[in-house]
């Protein structure tokens, strides 16, 4: 954590970075390589063959999070921006979360949008597919005004 300036006022955190669903593929590389040190024992020690059972679900889980190794197209400030223009009304400050859709986790930006006016009316969540930035889902409602 980066230090503060002044001694007395506590540090506040630096940029952020936001999620990255490619670091999967690190995952992919560390179960591949504890799969071949499996293996390479296996053969070395010349144990039973059944003992290969416990190199492929390793292997399996290695394929499983390379193919969930997706490259994000869109980013956090991305698909505000995208919800923000799908949203029938002007707004004014939204908030995105990663989701993940489907037995393949392919990355969904959830964004909750709020209308611009000082006590926000309207609301959306739109979710927008974060490799393609398509629009895949939109819920709007009106809020009540106190």
């Amino acid at each position: 954590m980066p230090q503060s300036p002044v001694p007395d006022e506590p540090a506040r955190p630096g940029p952020y970075r936001t999620l990255d669903t490619r670091r999967r593929a690190r995952a992919a590389i560390v179960y591949g390589v504890v799969a071949a040190i499996a293996a390479g024992i296996v053969v070395a020690t010349g144990l039973s063959a059944m003992w290969f059972t416990t190199v492929i679900p390793i292997v399996a889980l290695a394929g499983y999070q390379l193919a969930g190794a997706w490259r994000m197209q869109v980013d956090d400030m991305e698909a505000i921006a995208i919800a923000g223009e799908a949203a029938s009304f002007d707004f004014g400050h939204g908030s995105a979360t990663l989701g993940y859709r489907g037995p393949m986790a392919k990355p969904v930006w959830q964004v909750l949008v709020f209308s611009d006016t000082p006590s926000p009316d309207h609301q959306a969540l739109v979710t927008i597919d974060a490799l393609s930035g398509e629009v895949t889902g939109i819920y709007e409602e009106a809020l009540p005004v106190p």
